[in-house]
């Protein structure tokens, strides 16, 4: 699993924590607390663990995408020295 989601999932499941953010449904049984939170935790869990993958690979092919290109970055400065060196 990825970093990024293993950061989603774990925040996602400390908001669903019953008293973290809110209890629902105030004042009822404990057992019903923690089931409705457990419901609500999936249903968020199921519409957005797809959108956020896709943003967290987005991420990561970007930060890969930039390692590439200040590797390509340092490669011409230094084909560029060796030039100069060259003509002198």
């Amino acid at each position: 699993m990825k970093v990024l989601m293993s950061l989603y999932l774990a925040a996602l499941f400390v908001a669903f924590v019953p008293g973290v953010l809110v209890t629902l449904p105030k004042g009822g049984k404990r057992m019903t607390v923690v089931a409705v939170h457990a419901v609500l935790f999936t249903v968020v869990w199921y519409f957005t663990h797809k959108i956020v993958s896709r943003l967290s690979e987005g991420f990561q092919m970007n930060m890969e995408d930039e390692d590439e290109e200040e590797g390509f970055r340092r490669m011409n400065v230094e084909n560029f020295q060796m030039e100069e060196e060259e003509e002198e």
